[in-house]
């Protein structure tokens, strides 16, 4: 049999429900990753006094970047406010630098303030050193991660590549793991595709009225 939920029930479960997004896919051309996320939030660390590289996270409103080995720091120049070994702005003149000297920089972890299905960032002055450059996820497709890049061929100083992928499942945890020995790069123009979350009190109403649904073919 057939159950008819009331209108005032039918629109609140339909303003939970998610938008439709991209699945999942990844990418090393920003166009093609743009077009296929929609509409995106850009990081440019514009509003970032320079930072000079240490283990401190950067907090950022959309997100916290945290190194989980290297030095990260705020550059707005090629030496202030100390060397940035070639990396270079790509929106605007601020960039983060990253370099653990003698070592792999290893992963750098993104933590979202909101669940996104879309994540992707420019690199500079990377692939100067034999190594991969890969990202994951927390949950979903790319839980397990998927290598974008591989060196050799390496790059001079100072290329600017991109890296994203887009997901059906949303994801509140991004890593960035590069592998190159002693390799120094940027990060800048950081893009996420926000999903919205169900506010606690809409899914307490739907919850209620749910219940009283249910009562009432009871009763």
């Amino acid at each position: 049999m057939s159950v008819r939920l009331p209108s005032a029930l039918t629109l609140l479960l339909a303003s939970l429900a998610l938008p439709a997004t991209a699945g999942d896919a990844h990418f090393t051309d920003e166009a093609a990753f743009a077009a296929a996320a929609g509409s995106l939030s850009i990081e440019g660390f514009e509003s970032f006094a320079p930072i000079v590289r240490s283990s401190a996270a950067v907090l950022a409103p959309r997100f916290t970047l945290s190194a989980l080995s290297a030095g990260i720091g705020i550059q707005d120049g090629p030496d202030s406010p100390s060397t940035g070994f070639g990396g270079v702005a790509t929106d605007g003149t601020h960039w983060v630098s990253v370099y653990l000297p003698g070592q792999a920089p290893g992963t750098l972890r993104f933590d979202l303030k909101a669940g996104s299905r879309a994540f992707g960032l420019n690199l500079s002055d990377l692939g100067e050193t034999d190594g991969t450059v890969s990202l994951s996820t927390d949950v979903g497709a790319f839980a397990g991660g998927v290598t974008l890049l591989s060196y050799p061929p390496t790059q001079g100083e100072g290329v600017v590549q991109f890296v994203g992928l887009t997901q059906a499942q949303a994801f509140h945890h991004v890593y960035l793991t590069v592998t190159g020995i002693d390799e120094a790069y940027g990060i800048d123009r950081v893009q996420l595709a926000a999903v919205a979350e169900p506010a606690p009190a809409a899914m307490a109403a739907a919850g209620l009225l749910l219940l009283a649904l249910a009562r009432r073919r009871r009763g």
